[in-house]
């Protein structure tokens, strides 16, 4: 039928023009094998929907009569693809047959007159040989006709296939980063805003906080010993700047509960800021790693140089110390009248006394020593030590230096013992004892009995040099040398001169 003669026709399909190319298509289709018949016998409800959906940009179609006979626009016939045009006027079944499982309850309850509304609703749908996945959005609305009855359904549609795919792409994507940032072998944060709200942080970052809950909550909320740390201060600068902060094993201290134990950590970390695409700052990316370990051992290498260079300093020192107490010996042992078979002996015995007393600060890592294994080491050479020596006194450490001067002072006194007093007789005997009084100062009395009768010496040997102003200058204490009839004795104050020290536990 031409376009005059419907113009000439009762009822006029008018309605059709200005439909685009479907509504020319309308006008130019043999209708006499569709159920719907031709548009001039459409009741009036059909034509005003036609109109209605042809003059639409928006994808729609309506389902007229017992058959469905379907009716679209030119957006839909965008969805229908290589279904159209062999699908106007067609029955709604043979045209989406293949999803037909999937929508007819829909249809059923626009029918029945329920509407229905389904959003990315994923159908299978024939297109060309083969089956796609497709998502739409459409609503089903009943048509009523002329007298009032549900003659047919409306529908408003539009295909999500590409909005869902790149949905489900950047949600992937999203995972993807997600699982990235959750299993990254660095610690990692994103802080959103000016301040610095958490929004995500990975276990290593967590593990680094304590575990503490964060997400959702603002770094001065959540983490208050990193704002009197100065981090806040940190992130601050850097939001307002939108320049990073680099730092090299800066140490982080923090409490997992208030007042349990203090964990100190070392990181080394950025704070980058993120920028929109005016470059306006909208949050801090924070990443880095926990080298506690690092920094612990590169500390501990460097108080090892320290410690060594100290000993090195004070192995020198001792060294010196040393030699010049091996040169006073050797000039006072080889000053005088004696044979030289006698200077040998006492020279050989006096470096023993030393080497002795080197012995035992060697054993205890010249920590010092105790004034009873100084006795015993340098005068156990002697013999009868705890039967003719007799030693009393608390067990107090002294210090190296003290040890050396103590040794050569206990060396000194036995020798001149054996020699010529208390035990050169076989019923002498020396006590050798020691205390320390209320204010810290140390004694140490010589004393020897039962030997024969002293005269005070005709002149002053090495040894009495030594004790007299040796060992008092050395250490910085006083001696008292008295030869009593009875025996000789000797009392050392120690005031300033050594470091004395109880020994743990005593």
């Amino acid at each position: 039928m031409s376009d005059d003669v419907m113009a000439a026709a009762p009822h006029s399909a008018a309605f059709l023009q200005g439909g685009g190319k479907v509504g020319a298509l309308m006008r130019r289709h043999d209708w006499s094998r569709s159920p719907l018949g031709p548009p001039d016998h459409w009741p009036q409800s059909l034509r005003s929907v036609v109109g209605l959906l042809l003059h639409s940009k928006f994808p729609m179609f309506v389902a007229w009569g017992p058959d469905l006979g379907f009716l679209y626009n030119d957006a839909y016939a965008e969805i229908l693809g290589a279904k159209h045009p062999a699908a106007l006027g067609a029955r709604f079944y043979d045209i989406w047959s293949e999803i037909w499982d999937d929508i007819s309850p829909l249809i059923d309850a626009a029918l029945e007159g329920r509407a229905s509304y389904s959003e990315n609703l994923r159908l299978l749908v024939l297109r060309g040989e083969r089956e796609e996945e497709a998502w739409f959005t459409f609503s089903y609305s009943p048509v009523r006709a002329d007298d009032g009855r549900i003659a047919g359904m409306f529908c408003v549609v539009h295909e999500t296939t590409s909005t869902v795919i790149a949905e489900a792409r950047l949600r992937d994507e999203r995972q993807r980063l997600h699982d990235m940032f959750q299993q990254a072998p660095t610690f990692m944060a994103l802080l959103s805003g000016p301040e610095h709200r958490f929004e995500l942080a990975n276990p290593d970052y967590m593990q680094l906080i304590g575990n503490r809950p964060v997400i959702g909550r603002t770094v001065a909320e959540a983490l208050q010993d990193a704002v009197d740390q100065g981090y806040l201060d940190l992130l601050d600068r850097v939001y307002a700047t939108g320049e990073p902060f680099i730092a090299d094993a800066m140490k982080y201290s923090f409490q997992i509960s208030p007042g349990g134990a203090l964990v100190e950590r070392y990181v080394d970390f950025v704070y980058q800021p993120l920028k929109d695409r005016l470059g306006r700052v909208t949050g801090i990316f924070v990443q880095g790693a926990d080298v506690t370990d690092r920094a612990l051992h590169e500390r501990a290498l460097r108080e090892s140089e320290d410690k060594l260079k100290l000993m090195v300093l004070e192995l020198n020192h001792r060294v010196k110390n040393n030699l010049a107490t091996v040169q006073a010996i050797a000039v006072q042992t080889l000053r005088g009248d004696r044979s030289p078979e006698e200077m040998r002996e006492t020279f050989l015995q006096r470096i023993s006394a030393l080497a002795a007393a080197h012995d035992i600060l060697t054993r205890e890592q010249w920590e010092g020593v105790t004034i009873g294994s100084i006795a015993d080491a340098v005068l156990g050479a002697l013999g009868a030590v705890g039967e003719r020596i007799r030693l009393t006194g608390p067990e107090v450490r002294v210090s190296s230096k003290a040890a050396l001067a103590l040794s050569m002072a206990f060396h000194e006194l036995g020798t001149n013992a054996l020699k010529y007093g208390a035990l050169s007789t076989g019923a002498g005997h020396v006590e050798l004892s020691w205390a320390l009084d209320p204010h810290g100062h140390l004694t140490v009395e010589w004393r020897e009995m039962g030997g024969p009768a002293v005269q005070p010496p005709g002149r002053r040997g090495f040894g009495s040099r030594l004790l007299e102003r040796g060992l008092a200058a050395e250490l910085g204490g006083t001696i008292d040398m008295r030869f009593d009839p009875g025996g000789v004795r000797c009392l050392i104050v120690a005031r300033d001169w050594c470091e004395i020290e109880p020994v743990q536990g005593e």
